[in-house]
C-alpha cells in the first residue's frame, strides 16, 4: 500500500461528505465513495454524524450551527469503483515513555544463567517476543499489557448506515 497520508486529497467538487452506506462491523464500515470520486487506499477519513441540537449564542441569539459528533477515524483500505471500505484506526491511549522505561528494566533485570541464551533486541521481533513470554511479576505483567495493547485497533463509537464522512 503506498503511503497516501501526506498527499493532499484532490477530489471532484461534491465528493465529501460522503456517507456511510453498510456497517460491516465496529471496525470496518462502507462509504459511497470509490474510484469515480478519486478515492485512493490508504486516505485517511474521520466518520462523524450532525448533532440535532443547534448551538446558539447565548448573548446575540445568533445561530452558530451544529456539531460534529466523532465516530471515530479510519483508513480506506478498499477501493471500488462507487464504493470503499473505512477501517477503525483508532489505537489505545499508551504512555511510550513508561513502555519504554518498562522494556528497559525488564532487559535489565537479573536472570537465571539458562535464561541469559536469548535477550531481546529492542525491534518489532523482540517486542513480540517479549509479548509470548509467561511474564509473572507485576511490573512484567503490566509490560505484556501495554505490549499487547500496541497492535489494538479500537471500533469506531456506534457507527450507523447515514453517518458523514469527510477527510482529514
Amino acid at each position: 500500500m503506498e503511503n497516501v497520508t501526506e498527499t493532499p486529497l484532490l477530489s471532484p467538487k461534491g465528493t465529501f461528505p460522503a456517507t456511510v452506506v453498510k456497517v460491516i462491523n465496529d471496525h470496518k464500515l462502507v462509504m459511497n465513495r470509490g474510484e469515480q470520486n478519486g478515492i485512493r487506499e490508504g486516505q485517511r477519513m474521520m466518520v462523524y454524524r450532525i448533532d440535532d441540537e443547534e448551538i446558539l449564542d447565548p448573548h446575540t441569539g445568533e445561530s452558530l450551527g451544529h456539531l460534529d459528533l466523532v465516530r471515530g477515524t479510519g483508513r480506506i483500505i478498499l477501493v471500488q469503483d462507487k464504493i470503499s471500505i473505512i477501517e477503525s484506526d483508532k489505537k489505545p491511549d499508551i504512555d511510550l515513555n513508561k513502555l519504554s522505561y518498562l522494556i528497559v528494566e525488564y532487559l535489565q533485570k537479573p536472570r537465571e544463567l539458562s535464561e541469559l541464551s536469548y535477550i531481546p533486541p529492542l525491534t518489532p521481533s523482540g517486542i513480540e517476543y517479549l509479548a509470548k513470554k509467561e511474564l509473572q511479576s507485576t511490573r512484567e505483567r503490566e509490560l505484556k499489557s501495554m505490549i499487547d495493547k500496541l497492535g489494538e485497533r479500537l471500533p469506531f463509537e456506534n457507527p450507523q448506515v447515514g453517518d458523514l464522512v469527510k477527510p482529514i
